[in-house]
This record gives C-alpha cells, sequence and structure tokens, in this order.
C-alpha cells in the first residue's frame, strides 16, 4: 500500500534533494503538496500502528517531521510575502532578514528530512516509484498590479464600540502574552528551562486561535467599512494582529515538536530516528524569532490599542464612596487597577486638587494621606464632643488620658470613630512642650489612624474620570465595598466582573 500510494510523497522528497535553488522548495505549491502528501502519510502509518512498532517508529517519526516543518515554512512563507504590503510599528529590515535566515534554515530542514525518509523508505523494502518533477509544476507567476476596487465601503453599526472592543481585546492578551519570562530565559543562558515551563504548546495553541478571533472580528466587523477608510490605525492593528497569529501559527508547530518529538527521544523506541532538528535550533527558531518578534509587535500594538480606545471611548465622571475600610488599600486599589488595565483606557482618581492615576495601585495608595487628613480636620471640627478637652488643665498631665478615653468613647458611641483594636493604649505617648490638650488629641488620632487600630466615619467620596466603561464597572464595585466588608474581611466579587476572578 505505502508502496502505490506513497511514490507522489516519495517523488516530492527527490525533487527538495536535486533542487538547484531553495526558491524551488520554498514555494507555497510545493509545501503545501509536501504537507499534504505527508499527512496522509502519517495517517495512513498511525492507521496500521507504526507509532507503537520498534521498526516503523523511526520512518513515522520522520514523516510527522515533514508534515510539521512543511507547515511551520507555509506559515513563514507566508510573512515573507505579506510583510512588504504591512505598515509595521518596528523596524522591518530587521524582521525581513530574521525571516530569510530562518527560511535557509528551513531549507536545509527540509533536505535533511527528505533523505532521511527515502533512506528508511528502501530500508522498509518499500518499492519506491520516483517521478521525476519538474519546477514548472510549483513556480509561482506573480501577476504585477492589482484589480480596480469597485467595492464601496459601508456604514455599518456601532463601529466605534467595535473599534473598541477589538482594542480591548488585544489589551487584555497581556497576561497571557509570556514573552518577558522567556527573554528573561534566554538572558540567562537558561533556554532549556523555557519550553515546557514558561512556553509550551498547549499555551501557545490557546493564543493562537484568541489572535485569530480579533483577526475574525475585525473581518466580520470593521474591514471595508466607512471607518477603516477614515482611521488608518485600524488596518494598521489588523496587520499586526495577522503578523502575530502567524508567528505563533509557526511557534505552535515547533513547541508540538519540540515536546512530543525531542523531548520524547529519549525513550528506546525513539533512539534509531535520527531526528533532523536539534535541541538547540529548535529552541532558538521558536525564542529567538517566534517569541521575540511575537513580543516586539504585541508591544508596538499595544501604544496603538490605547490610542484607539482614546479617540472613541466616551468620557464620563462619576463620584463614588472611598472604601470603608482603611481606605484605598492594596485589595481596593488593586482591585480598581485591575478594572482599569482591562479596559486599557486612561482613568483619573480626583480628591480635591489632587489627581492619581487609576491604573497604579502605588498612585491609589498615596491618596490615602490626603483621606486621612480630611478625616481628622472633620473630627477637629466638632465643637461639642471636642469641649470636654477645654476643660483640662495644662499643667495637670495625669488627667488627660482619663479625659481623652472619655472623649474617644463618646464619638465611638456616635460612630464617628471605628474600633479595629481593643487597646488604644497612651502608653509611650506624653504631650510635647507647650501643646494643648486638644493638639495632643490631633496628634494621637493620626498615630491611631495611621497603625489601623481606629477609623473615623466619613462620607468623602472620590471623583473617577475616563472611559465611560470602565466607570460603570468601578460603581459595581464600589456597591461591592470594593471586594471587603466594614471590617476589611475579602467579599464575593460581584458575577458582573469576571474577569476580576482571573
Amino acid at each position: 500500500m505505502l508502496s502505490a500510494n506513497g511514490d507522489k510523497l516519495f517523488s516530492l522528497c527527490r525533487y527538495a534533494i536535486n533542487v538547484e535553488s531553495k526558491e524551488q522548495v520554498l514555494n507555497r505549491k510545493f509545501l503545501g503538496r509536501l504537507h499534504l502528501e505527508s499527512e496522509w502519510m502519517e495517517e495512513t502509518l498511525d492507521r496500521h500502528g507504526a507509532i507503537h512498532n520498534f521498526s516503523w517508529l523511526p520512518f513515522r517519526e520522520v514523516i510527522a517531521a515533514e508534515k510539521i516543518f512543511s507547515s511551520a515554512c507555509l506559515d513563514l512563507l507566508f510573512l515573507e510575502n505579506i510583510e512588504p504590503n504591512y505598515k509595521l510599528l518596528r523596524e522591518e529590515s530587521e524582521f525581513t532578514k530574521a525571516i530569510d535566515r530562518n527560511l535557509d534554515i528551513f531549507f536545509a530542514i527540509l533536505v535533511k528530512i527528505s533523505k532521511e525518509i527515502l533512506h528508511l523508505g528502501k530500508k522498509h523494502s518499500i518499492d519506491i516509484v520516483i517521478t521525476d518533477l519538474d519546477y514548472g509544476m510549483f513556480k509561482e507567476e506573480f501577476i504585477m498590479g492589482k484589480l480596480k476596487t469597485t467595492r464601496k465601503s459601508h456604514r455599518g453599526e456601532n463601529l466605534h464600540n467595535k473599534a473598541i472592543y477589538l482594542a480591548t481585546s488585544f489589551l487584555n492578551l497581556s497576561p497571557e502574552v509570556h514573552i518577558i519570562e522567556t527573554l528573561h530565559c534566554i538572558k540567562d543562558r537558561n533556554i532549556k528551562d523555557c519550553i515546557p515551563d514558561h512556553i509550551n504548546e498547549e499555551k501557545l495553541r490557546f493564543l493562537k486561535a484568541r489572535f485569530h478571533n480579533l483577526q475574525s472580528t475585525y473581518d466580520t466587523y470593521l474591514s471595508k467599512t466607512d471607518l477603516e477608510k477614515e482611521d488608518k490605525d485600524l488596518l494598521v492593528l489588523r496587520e499586526h494582529i495577522s503578523i502575530i497569529y502567524h508567528l505563533l501559527c509557526s511557534a505552535t508547530e515547533l513547541s508540538h515538536y519540540y515536546e512530543r518529538h525531542i523531548l520524547n527521544a529519549g525513550h528506546r523506541f525513539l533512539k534509531k530516528a535520527r531526528l533532523p532538528v536539534n535541541k538547540e535550533l529548535n529552541m532558538e527558531m521558536i525564542i529567538g524569532f517566534d517569541m521575540y518578534y511575537i513580543n516586539q509587535y504585541f508591544t508596538a500594538a499595544k501604544t496603538l490599542c490605547k490610542e484607539i480606545i482614546k479617540k472613541y471611548a466616551k468620557i464620563a465622571e462619576i463620584a463614588l464612596p472611598i472604601p470603608e475600610y482603611r481606605g484605598f488599600h492594596v485589595r481596593p486599589s488593586t482591585l480598581i487597577s485591575k478594572i482599569v488595565l482591562h479596559y486599557g483606557s486612561d482613568v483619573t482618581m480626583l480628591l480635591g486638587d489632587e489627581a492619581y492615576d487609576a491604573s497604579s495601585p502605588l498612585e491609589l495608595f498615596r491618596v490615602n494621606e490626603k483621606i486621612n487628613s480630611e478625616k481628622r480636620k472633620y473630627i477637629n471640627k466638632l465643637s461639642k464632643p471636642l469641649a470636654p478637652l477645654d476643660e483640662l488643665n495644662k499643667s495637670n498631665l495625669e488627667e488627660w488620658p482619663k479625659k481623652i478615653q472619655l472623649v474617644m468613647l463618646d464619638l465611638m458611641g456616635s460612630k464617628k470613630i471605628i474600633l479595629y483594636e481593643n487597646n488604644l493604649s497612651l502608653e509611650g505617648v506624653t504631650p510635647e512642650e507647650g501643646e494643648t490638650p486638644k493638639e495632643f488629641f490631633k496628634r494621637l488620632l493620626a498615630i491611631f489612624l495611621a497603625s489601623g487600630k481606629i477609623d473615623i466615619h466619613s462620607d468623602i467620596k472620590v471623583t473617577f474620570r475616563g472611559d465611560k466603561r470602565v466607570l460603570e464597572d468601578l460603581k459595581i464595585l464600589a456597591d461591592n465595598g470594593y471586594g471587603e466588608d466594614k471590617y476589611g474581611n475579602n467579599i464575593i466579587l460581584p458575577q458582573e466582573l469576571p474577569y476580576l476572578r482571573r
């Protein structure tokens, strides 16, 4: 059966070995045919149990390699063909040279695999019938110029929202793009630890599907619209999505080969198989090329996405209460930042004449200083609860602690102060020279407030200004206590914000 039906693959392998130039192999017609025939051969071998046979497994391995590398090479060839027509936001000449270098590597690999296929075919006494193939069968004739554009653009519906959705969805892939980890591995010369620990076939296949979805979303809703015609940034984003997608296609194939075929090469069944690609070269192709340029173009397009969102987002303002427990500490600040980063747009938090970047937890931490200052001012303006302090004799310091505790109890009873710790001892804290009872009380409040022993109830509100979508989600978070109860215990996050639980 292999003799009768495998002659096409064997003929393609002989052709690849004997070509005069790499262009005779590195073209879509030849690679497409090579991939098709090697896939058929692999399926046939698997159907008859070659993968479980000690003698036939090496042959099956090189067939799988032919299928994988012809597919990955097709993706690289696609990049070579489209890259000159794309407006990329990184140095293009460097990318073009890198593509050429990798195509040279692929050519050498495919020739090596083809030789091994013919060698093992003869070893298994397959009656190989070779048909002489001519380059004319695969030569691609490129017609110069393009057809006249007669299809008109259309208006579409909610195009601004679609553009924002696309840009936001792109930015939301940042957590899944673990490229920085991989580059860190290279820097530390720990390449062998990158796959499958940081980058693996499963992650790449998932990411590839996500970018394919972005590409499809654009083509369905934004392609050939008036908005695309007016805003050239949209098409540039589409081009970056396409570049990244095809790099991911190549990386997925090569990672699959590395994990399944190279890492398993120690298996006794595979010792007889002469692998066409060694571990170091395979890793370099994945990390040094695919991962490197995915990172380059993803980083460049992130800035573009933020500009698109800024152009089309509806800007609004909303006033929200501060978190009840200790203001903007770690959990509330982190959740607010996560919401802002999810949408990728600029949002500012305002309190008085101060402005804070709502995407940065560290920025939000700073607002607590102003909030605590406002709280202390509020307490100090209360005349009736603080009246007993006016009765104290400045020289009789022994009376101060008892009177101050009575004032604190009064403020707690009227719920103006919230007690988090029962021990409000004044031990170690004494009035400074010339300090009045009220000034001493004010300093004590600042100490207890900063240490988290108490909080001062207030109706202080902050204003968020920015993308209306973000503000709507921030309101949901605020309505749910910023993820905490009044004592700072974590509560279940609202169902309307599922991305916060990722």
